[in-house]
């Protein structure tokens, strides 16, 4: 990107500062109009603007995409970010939601902008938050996807649930998703899910749970506790009422796993949101 940088030593106004730089008033009007005018960063979207001594006007012929993405770890093959809970990881293809926002669409904007390409490698639930891997290039996300369970060492959550649990446990049982898309258990058929779970604390309404899955079943934490009789807070879904906190109380904070390339063992975490804490301090 083709960038020119100005630092102001005198108070000013903008076109007037930049008309005396020798640069002609009816471009610096296109170029805030196309966006390629920042005074310290922030992007200048109408005149008239006033500038400070001191400031740094930079000139960019192609604007910087502002992005939503809370980025936690980037490097020339990875992108991993934080989900935001209310948005899906990838669509699903329905013809409901395939114009609805997706992390997605906001990661593939942003690595466009650096012509970079975007792979997703996990995913977690439209109102579950917490950490999602891209990459850029196919064969790392197929090297990653042939062998998940393998190079997949820890996936944690932090869970709310309603009621209280005062244990640690263990739930090994077999998944299976219906014509509506809901999870349940079974002995016979479905997919092998192995939840762990241990509280952390608890009110006399609510228990916050530290959860290790061994295995990644759709909605397997959301059925696995909706099945104890101790549902996620705000999982309409599976049954249940209470919603102090208005989402899904669920929170994916914690990843290790296997770099294929590097052979060393990768851990990103992100703390569950504050709002989720503040339960138990308000109760």
């Amino acid at each position: 990107m083709k960038q020119t940088i100005i630092k102001v030593t005198e108070d000013n106004d903008l076109v007037k500062y930049l008309t005396n730089k020798s640069i002609a008033k009816n471009k610096i009007k296109t170029y805030i109009k196309l966006g390629f005018i920042y005074i310290n960063d922030k992007q200048i979207k109408k005149l008239p603007q006033k500038v400070l001594a001191n400031d740094i006007i930079s000139i960019r012929k192609e604007p910087i995409i502002n992005t939503k993405l809370d980025i936690l770890y980037e490097d020339n093959n990875y992108l991993i970010v934080n989900k935001r809970e209310g948005l899906l990881t990838i669509s699903t293809g329905k013809e409901n939601n395939k114009t609805e926002p997706t992390l997605y669409k906001e990661v593939r904007k942003y690595l466009n902008s650096k012509k970079e390409y975007a792979f997703t490698v996990n995913r977690i639930d439209k109102n579950t938050s917490g950490i999602v891997i891209f990459v850029k290039n196919e064969l790392l996300k197929e090297k990653l996807q042939n062998n998940w369970n393998n190079i997949v060492k820890k996936r944690k959550y932090i869970a709310i649930v309603s009621g209280n649990i005062d244990r640690s446990g263990r739930i090994e049982n077999y998944l299976y998703e219906d014509k509506l898309t809901f999870s349940h258990s079974t002995k016979i058929g479905g997919k092998l899910s192995i939840t762990n779970y241990k509280p952390i604390k608890h009110n006399n309404l609510y228990t916050m749970l530290d959860i290790n899955i061994e295995t990644g079943r759709k909605n397997q934490i959301r059925v696995h506790m909706s099945e104890m009789n101790h549902p996620i807070i705000g999982d309409k879904k599976y049954k249940c009422i209470d919603n102090p906190l208005h989402r899904l109380g669920l929170h994916h904070y914690e990843i290790s796993f296997i770099d294929p390339i590097s052979n060393k063992i990768m851990t990103i975490r992100k703390d569950a949101p504050k709002e989720f804490d503040d339960l138990f301090n308000h109760h």
